[in-house]
């Protein structure tokens, strides 16, 4: 009897242990696949305060590599950083900020994937770049800067 006892035990505690990890397991890829597209604020104004140290973009990516930048055929060039929206545990996710040929800096928020700076594809000046983010699929809004 005591033996039978002993192997049920047994067996709840490696059945719970079990349910533990499967819900440890399922928890870290909910963590994985979340979706943060909020912007953050407090990051795009950080960003705000970086480039308007630099005059262009290879001034940028040479001070920081993160750095995209996008040039356009007709001599217009914006440059920038974003954070992916992918991942429960990256912080500002869905924060786009950058600094064009003609001195502005903006902001927006929305789905950002990978390194991304928003609705660059297939755009040929900085005022349709600006025009395809604001009216792309991934939700983007201008976020207004101090």
């Amino acid at each position: 009897m005591k033996k039978r006892r002993r192997s049920l035990w047994l067996a709840l505690g490696l059945g719970g242990l079990c349910a533990i990890m499967l819900c440890a397991s399922l928890g870290v890829l909910a963590a994985v696949f979340a979706v943060n597209d909020r912007g953050s604020p407090q990051l795009a104004a950080k960003w705000k305060a970086e480039l308007t140290e630099y005059s262009s973009p290879d001034v940028a990516q040479a001070r920081n590599p993160d750095v995209i930048v996008i040039r356009f055929g007709n001599g217009e060039w914006v440059f920038g950083l974003c954070r992916n929206s992918h991942g429960a545990w990256t912080r500002g996710g869905g924060t786009v900020v950058v600094k064009d040929s003609k001195g502005q800096i903006r902001a927006f928020f929305g789905h950002v994937c990978g390194d991304c700076l928003g609705a660059f594809w297939e755009t040929t000046s900085l005022d349709l770049y600006y025009q395809k983010t604001l009216n792309c699929e991934f939700g983007f809004v201008e976020h207004p800067l101090p």
